[in-house]
């Protein structure tokens, strides 16, 4: 296993789950981000899935279960495979502070060894928001005939015979 197949495992698992623990290292937690204005109000931001890591783990057996079924190996290869990988990646964060997961972002290290994320600008983990892009309030300019269109309209509507109830 190397941090490219895992990156890959990573997202390909991340897509339909909202969490994916790396055992011994932490685990990796999606949450939905429903759309939002921009800081000035003037553009609409579509919902979009974050990706950060935690370092508390979680009984979960998906990465294992996952390298297994793809890698036709039994669960204990499998674990075994993984534990000792994350095993040399958590000595190698720890020391280098540093660890690329390409296509997904950076795993970083304090001082003090606790774990971070920081996902890639261009990371999209939510196939649901596929094709939305934010949406600006500013570059559409009432012109005078939009305006005239829709007095008429509205003059219409008021000017519409409603049948009274009786």
């Amino acid at each position: 296993m190397d941090i490219a197949l895992l990156s890959k495992i990573v997202k390909e698992i991340m897509l339909d789950n909202d969490e994916l623990t790396l055992p011994g290292v932490g685990t990796f937690i999606a949450e939905l981000i429903p759309s939002s204005f921009s800081d000035k109000g003037y553009t609409i931001n579509p919902p979009y899935r974050r990706l950060s890591f935690r370092q508390y783990e979680l009984a979960d057996s998906r990465l294992v279960d996952f390298y297994a079924r793809s890698n036709g190996v039994d669960r204990d290869a499998a674990t075994s495979i993984i534990v000792h990988f994350l095993a040399e990646l958590k000595a190698s964060l720890m020391q280098k502070k540093t660890i690329v997961f390409p296509g997904l972002g950076r795993l970083r290290a304090t001082k003090e060894n606790n774990f971070f994320f920081i996902p890639d600008e261009d990371l999209n983990i939510y196939p649901d928001g596929l094709g939305l892009e934010p949406i600006s309030l500013k570059t559409h300019v009432e012109t005078e005939d939009d305006f005239a269109a829709a007095a008429s309209s509205i003059q219409l509507i008021l000017n519409q015979d409603v049948p009274l109830e009786t």
